[in-house]
């Protein structure tokens, strides 16, 4: 039977960052993940390093919510300097519109800096926006090269990492997979929507979001307008999203939701039907009370969990990494939440 320090069950951008994160600390780390690394909600993240709706979280996030991004920076120099991926930082700002602008503005208060701007004159957009509120702080990156980089640097520091290995049950210091067990001193929970299958007593559900992307140069940053954004590339490509579906674990495009996206995407941006190039969608991990699974289990400390972030799950992740590894080497961690 094979033994480590630490078993973490998911391999999406959470479990990516846990186990580069326990890695570096020096303990043995084993990843195991169902299908393929870096799908399901990591694979449609669009990467924005603010939350999409701050107001629409539970109050007791907000704090996290607020420092997280904060985290991206150093991370991103130090995977660039261990594994040579870029993951694409940069510093765009993102513009909001809609009902959400005075909300919004509020509570960014004096932490995260904002101004009210015309939005048809700070963004020559072609459709009508109204009100809106820039935040030229805000960051983004690309979650794939993200992912790829954390995995490349907790295999460079000795992870294993198993893809195609289901878990069939967590339980106290071991995991059992189809081929057997494998005995953990620590047991990481980051199965993202399918954690609750694994942990009753955490239940989580598929939220699908499905995305677009266009062929495209306009705009020059990101927008967020009432249930949709808009993410500009620099390789002259635009995602649009997204759709909040609560239909199970089915994650493949609908038509009706690619046409009822396009035609949004019209209407703000003027963007063709003829310029639309893929569309696919994301399972992310819902909670029924909205707050994700961060710490270690009351009844079991051996178990961590580390998962139901729902649309945060990117923005949340090395903050997330640092609990769980404050919980592996038992000391407080500054931040613990429990859906």
């Amino acid at each position: 039977m094979a033994s480590y320090d630490v078993v973490i069950v998911g391999g999406g951008i959470v479990g990516a960052a846990c186990a580069d994160r326990l890695a570096g600390e020096g303990h043995s780390v084993c990843l195991l993940e169902a299908n393929e690394l870096l799908r399901e909600a990591s694979w449609a993240a669009p990467g924005v390093l603010h939350p999409i709706h701050p107001l629409s979280y539970p109050e007791a996030l907000h704090p996290l919510l607020r420092v997280a991004p904060a985290e991206f920076t150093p991370l991103a120099a130090d995977l660039a300097d261990r594994t040579g991926i870029d993951v694409g930082l940069s510093t765009p700002g993102v513009v909001v519109t809609g009902e959400q602008v005075d909300g919004l503005a509020t509570w960014c208060g004096s932490e995260i800096p904002h101004e009210n701007v015309d939005a048809e004159g700070f963004l020559g957009c072609p459709g009508e926006i109204g009100r809106a509120l820039f935040l030229p702080k805000v960051q983004t990156l690309r979650p794939y090269r993200l992912g790829r980089a954390l995995l490349e640097g907790a295999r460079r520091r000795g992870a294993e990492l198993r893809p195609h290995t289901r878990v069939l049950a967590v339980e106290p210091g071991r995991v059992r997979v189809e081929s057997g067990e494998i005995e953990a001193g620590h047991v990481v929970l980051a199965a993202g929507a399918w954690s609750g299958g694994l942990s009753p007593t955490t239940p989580t559900e598929p939220v699908i979001g499905q995305i677009l992307l266009y062929r495209g140069t306009f705009p020059h940053m990101t927008i967020f307008s009432d249930r949709t954004y808009v993410v500009p590339r620099p390789d002259g490509l635009l995602l649009f999203g997204s759709t909040v579906e609560h239909r199970g674990f089915d994650g493949r495009p609908t038509e009706e939701a690619v046409q009822h996206l396009q035609s949004r995407a019209e209407s703000l941006l003027g963007v063709r039907s003829t310029d639309l190039l893929a569309a696919w969608a994301g399972l992310r991990p819902g909670t029924p009370s909205g707050l994700p699974y961060i710490g270690s289990a009351p009844s079991n400390p051996g178990l961590i969990y580390a998962t139901g972030h729902y649309r945060i799950g990117v923005t949340m992740a090395p903050l997330t990494a640092g609990i769980v590894a404050d919980c592996v080497a038992e000391r407080r961690p500054s931040f613990t939440v429990f859906g």
